[in-house]
């Protein structure tokens, strides 16, 4: 995997880095790391979180040994319910799961070695126990390992994240990106191409330190519209609240959540028009677009232009009331993608609004009649989209 680009041993009391994130207690106890499971049916699970990890190929070597009263296997997981490896307490493998090699070393001191390496396509790393390929369980509230040593090591994953040839991979674009990209396209780096649009230099900085380690991404400083040229942008407390429309108080002192609307600042942001950067050859052609800018949804539909008639799937964030002034609402955003072929597909309630159904995620994808004209290498992108964004395929 050559050299490594980040390296660290956890032993004695750094072992305590290593956090209780689902159902477990640990202790430092003789410079070990002991670890119980609980008696509630959950994960079972220890977490360290860095973003070091995220799209490199990680190597784990963990030094632990088990007690008279273990009753499950160690376990290695990757977030969003992803198996890396689980092993009992003989050295049997019971999963490969995401793992690229595995090795195992029993010694004679009644330790047992195991080396792991995979591609981790998340900023957090997991282990505990899992019950025979069951990682939800019940526990016994019994000790079940002492963890003596992690080794923790991160290589670049170009060649794992380069493994889908070009013109199979999805190209994503992002429109929003503040946070980096949704974990479902995450844990499909390696089969995407993303272009995420953030205005904010210091929050598209921090996107661009790790979304830079999959082959041929893109973090574009401009915001998205339907004209090109500076606008004014509105930073709120929340800044993920922040909007190129100004917020509506006269709906938003209604609900609890109206002072993360509050306006903080103004700063001068750089929009441009999608297709723009498309005839300029900036940017690809979308497969899948997201969007989540606040209330401007609608013209930066307006802003890919023909680009949506090739465009697969687009998922973003809408309102059935106006909580940013002069913003159109979700009946414009359906009749607009209606045009293009495009139907929507599911409406899921956001649940910001003290109960009141006011922010939906809507998902839409090609219409029915659309998708059966679409070429073969066009049907496997879409089925691929569909199973990420959780569609059913058309009957």
């Amino acid at each position: 995997m050559g050299e490594a680009i980040f390296s660290k041993t956890y032993v004695g009391d750094a072992l305590s880095s290593w956090q209780v994130v689902h159902e477990m207690s640990s202790h430092i106890v003789g410079g070990a790391l002991v670890v119980r499971d609980s008696d509630r049916r959950d994960w079972h699970l220890l977490g360290l979180h860095d973003s070091a990890f995220l799209f490199r190929m990680v190597r784990m070597r963990c030094v632990l040994r088990f007690f008279p009263t273990t009753t499950t296997n160690f376990y290695i997981h990757h977030y969003g319910s992803l198996d890396v490896a689980e092993i009992a307490l003989d050295g049997t493998i019971i999963n490969r799961g995401i793992s690229h090699t595995i090795s195992i070393n029993a010694h004679p001191d009644d330790t047992i070695e195991i080396d792991v390496s995979f591609l981790s396509c998340h900023g957090s790393l997991s282990i505990g126990c899992s019950d025979n390929g069951r990682p939800v369980y019940a526990g016994t509230g019994l000790e079940q390992f002492a963890l003596l040593s992690v080794l923790v090591e991160t290589f670049d994953a170009y060649p794992e994240l380069s493994r889908t040839p070009a013109e199979e991979r999805i190209t994503l674009v992002d429109v929003g990106g503040q946070g980096g990209l949704q974990l479902k396209w995450m844990l499909r780096a390696d089969h995407i191409t993303p272009v995420v649009f953030e205005p904010l230099s210091s929050e598209a900085t921090v996107i661009r330190q790790t979304l830079d380690r999959i082959p041929g991404a893109q973090v574009v400083e401009k915001a998205l519209a339907n004209t090109s040229g500076p606008q004014k942008l509105y930073i709120t407390a929340g800044s993920y609240c922040s909007s190129l429309r100004e917020p509506n108080f006269e709906i938003l002192q209604n609900y609890s959540v109206a002072r993360v609307f509050n306006v903080v600042s103004m700063q001068e942001v750089e929009c441009v028009r999608y297709d723009e950067l498309f005839r300029a050859s900036a940017v690809p052609s979308p497969d899948v677009i997201k969007i989540d800018v606040q209330g401007l949804e609608y013209e930066v539909l307006l802003g890919f232009g023909h680009l949506l008639e090739s465009c697969l799937a687009i998922e973003l964030e809408t309102h059935v009331v106006p909580i940013y002034r002069g913003q159109k609402l979700i009946g414009d955003i359906v009749n607009i993608l209606g045009d293009f072929g495009f139907a929507l597909r599911q409406l899921n309630q956001v649940p910001h609004f003290d109960g009141d159904a006011v922010e939906f995620d809507a998902l839409f994808t090609k219409r029915r009649d659309k998708v059966a004209t679409l070429s073969d290498l066009e049907k496997r992108k879409f089925a691929v989209i569909i199973q990420a964004l959780g569609i059913l395929p058309y009957p």
